[in-house]
């Protein structure tokens, strides 16, 4: 593994009515270690699973894989405030790995695709404007760089669909032994492509040893064995079975019985009157 363990130490009183610092969970976290190279950020929205997970994008340094800097992109701003008071453990220390959302990959995409652009420029004008030398030396280096990208990640990324595009992007850039921090990947796949994506991620642990910290509301990506459920409820964390979290427990019960919905809907109802 990666990381060993989290904690936040003492901010300032002054912090207080800021945000993230207004969470139940940042005023009350205590300290919270990792067991298995698979952990699962696990609660309903709103809980503080997306915002503690930025905050170890932001602590770890980690490239986050969009079309910013980590910390240029402004709505990681206060993950990167929190960052400042988040203390981490390490088995090893690393950079290598990266923070995704499932947003960032359609601006990462276009970045690839422009870089792609950019080459084909500097192609044809190394062809018209060249003068002496060996002309394949100088179009070999940069074509070299072209078809390296194409080869990793395709021509265009933006013209595969979202969830072909998102799983190719995990396969070219989860190639070592790294910290991987995924922010709710099911938002852009289908339940074929979530086992997908489980695959490589099993694949990845047995043979690189690799750190994955996923937040999610999937039961199909937190059914992955050997892992562990951190569950973020009313402003703590504690770890629980899979089978105890309500994801697991609704979806089974829906499965099982697919008219029990009705009763579903009508507590919520009543809990809302």
């Amino acid at each position: 593994m990666i990381l060993s363990s989290f904690r936040l130490r003492n901010f300032p009183e002054d912090k207080k009515d800021q945000f993230p610092f207004t969470l139940p969970l940042i005023q009350n976290l205590e300290e919270i270690e990792f067991t298995q190279n698979i952990s699962f950020f696990v609660g309903e929205n709103g809980s503080g699973k997306s915002t503690i997970l930025e905050a170890i994008a932001a602590y770890c340094e980690v490239p986050l894989a969009g079309s910013f800097r980590l910390e240029d992109d402004e709505s990681l701003a206060a993950a990167n405030e929190l960052a400042n008071y988040l203390r981490l453990s390490y088995h090893e220390k690393t950079r290598h790995g990266f923070f995704v959302r499932a947003e960032d990959f359609i601006g990462y995409a276009r970045s690839l695709k422009n870089q792609i652009k950019e080459l084909d420029k500097e192609i044809e004008e190394v062809k018209e404007n060249f003068t002496g030398g060996d002309i394949n030396l100088t179009l070999g280096a940069i074509e070299g760089e072209k078809n390296s990208l194409i080869d990793r990640y395709s021509a265009d990324m933006e013209a595969m669909s979202h969830g072909e595009g998102f799983l190719k992007f995990f396969t070219s850039r989860i190639t070592a032994k790294g910290l991987y921090l995924i922010d709710e990947p099911e938002a852009a796949l289908s339940p074929t492509r979530q086992l997908s994506l489980l695959s490589l991620i099993i694949e990845k642990v047995k043979k690189t040893g690799s750190h994955f910290i996923i937040a999610t509301h999937s039961p199909i990506i937190m059914s992955i064995p050997d892992s562990e459920v951190l569950y973020f409820q009313d402003g703590t964390i504690k770890k629980i079975d899979y089978k105890e979290t309500e994801h697991y427990q609704l979806t089974k019960n829906i499965l099982d019985d697919p008219s029990s919905i009705m009763n579903i809907l009508g507590s919520e109802e009543n809990e809302k009157s």
